[in-house]
């Protein structure tokens, strides 16, 4: 091994390659092809009248929202768990830990581009003839891509952190349907907050990629008669709001890359 002598760049570099040829191993693309069927269901039972009315718009949109946070999940839930113990080898023969997660986060950035421009297809696909005319920061097309790939990201990104954090893949497929549950029960679509766990929803990515999907529905609904939602449940239809939003999404994708750093230097100190 001549890990110790590459600079944490070129291991970046290294394990993103690594990345890319199990991309092919492992027949990852199947992801790709699990989002596109997940999208034909999702297209299947929302409303025509998503963008048009606010509840059906809404609806809708949470529909998209939990796609996304499934697909992200899946994407990495076990691939940090599966390779601890070539981690822990590794780590003692000069891996930098830093390294190894940003080459992670990296590549699943690319699926998850790739994955959002699936999803969006689909949302397009069913949604054409009745999209908000205008977006808010870079037209309505752009402004849900970059929606919609800052949740799929920060999904993928917990997964990441997730799967530092326990000892095995079957505890990492154990613990996931938890935190998938509190983002949809807590995202404030479904049940209406108060109190703690409302306070709760804050800290939930799910909330904010709905309030940015609305934000921009909001843009239209303002100057329709009859629908003047503008502030409604905080989705402000301004630049500042939904650049706000995405903001909060890419805190919460920094939070959870520099989590999983932390929790995964201590994997030379546990027995596992």
């Amino acid at each position: 091994m001549t890990e110790n002598r590459i600079t944490r760049m070129g291991q970046i570099k290294v394990y993103f390659g690594k990345c890319k040829r199990l991309f092919g191993s492992e027949k990852q693309w199947k992801n790709f092809v699990s989002t596109a069927i997940i999208m034909v269901i999702i297209s299947m039972v929302t409303s025509s009248e998503m963008f048009v009315d606010y509840k059906a718009t809404r609806n809708g949109g949470f529909a998209i929202i939990c796609a996304c946070i499934w697909i992200g999940l899946f994407n990495s839930i076990q691939s940090i768990c599966r390779e601890r113990d070539i981690i822990k080898r590794e780590y003692r023969t000069g891996l930098h830990i830093s390294s190894y997660i940003l080459a992670h986060a990296a590549y699943e950035f690319c699926l998850c581009f790739v994955e959002t421009l699936i999803v969006l297809a689909f949302l397009l696909i069913k949604n054409i003839t009745h999209l908000p005319p205008e977006g808010l920061i870079f037209g309505v097309i752009g402004d849900y891509f970059i929606t919609l790939l800052l949740v799929l990201y920060a999904s993928d990104m917990i997964a990441i952190m997730i799967s530092c954090c326990v000892k095995n893949e079957n505890e990492a497929m154990t613990v996931m349907p938890f935190v998938l549950i509190i983002q949809l029960v807590m995202s404030g679509s479904v049940f209406e907050l108060h109190g703690i766990s409302n306070l709760i929803s804050n800290f939930t990515f799910s909330k904010w990629g709905l309030n940015g999907i609305i934000s921009v529905a909001n843009n239209d609904f303002i100057v329709k008669a009859g629908y003047i939602y503008a502030g409604h449940d905080g989705c402000d239809s301004t630049a500042s709001n939904l650049l706000g939003i995405w903001l909060i999404l890419i805190g919460f994708s920094l939070l959870f890359i520099f989590l999983s750093t932390i929790i995964l230097k201590k994997v030379d100190k546990d027995s596992r």
